[in-house]
């Protein structure tokens, strides 16, 4: 089992290289005839961002975290680069463009359940047919019926409905233990999921 400093890893993302599932969803696209559009929602530093644009995409990404977007402009890559477009946005309020990759990483468990709501439907509907998802959920199974966490769990069957609509690529279970998401040291069940759309 993994132990998770999740203050550590949001303040080291720019150090850090491509998460595995996302080279994994840019390997299972290919080559297409059009340039492929991404979207890094919580893109944080750009760890996934960044190797998205070395890879030839059209990236758009956001974050509501300035901080971590200046990061993000500071780096090589981005500075003046035409191919990203970068916003300051929650997930509810992020406009998405029409896309073949979302990529939602270690983020979505900082959404309110209502903004989640609006940022899945919107989502779902920019991907086009044949686009991938990859992302994380954390779970909801060690967590009790009265508590009320400052994240955004979900349980496995709440995860497989959101994908209804998709064939799984990928799909991974991982306990790890980490006090920085709710400041109580616990074990929580993460998902990583690549989905193609329909």
């Amino acid at each position: 089992m993994a132990t998770v400093d999740w203050l550590n890893y949001l303040n080291t993302q720019s150090l850090l290289p491509p998460r595995p599932h996302v080279v994994e969803a840019n390997q299972f696209l290919g080559e297409r005839q059009t340039m492929n559009i991404a979207v890094d929602c919580g893109c944080g530093a750009g760890r996934d961002a960044l190797y998205l644009l070395e890879q030839g995409f059209q990236v758009y990404a956001f974050d509501k975290d300035l901080p971590t977007i200046e990061k993000l402009a500071q780096h090589a890559l981005a500075t003046a680069n035409p191919m990203l477009d970068v916003k300051i946005s929650s997930f509810a309020e992020y406009q998405f463009p029409r896309s073949h990759l979302v990529n939602a990483s270690a983020c979505l468990f900082y959404s309110k359940p209502d903004e989640f709501t609006i940022f899945w439907q919107k989502m779902t509907k920019s991907l086009f047919s044949g686009g991938i998802f990859c992302g994380h959920f954390i779970g909801k199974d060690d967590v009790g019926v009265d508590e009320n966490l400052p994240i955004l769990t979900h349980t496995k069957e709440e995860i497989e409905a959101l994908l209804d609509g998709f064939y799984i690529i990928a799909w991974q279970e991982k306990r790890e233990r980490s006090s920085q998401l709710t400041g109580q040291q616990r074990y929580w069940t993460v998902y990583t999921v690549t989905a193609l759309k329909k």
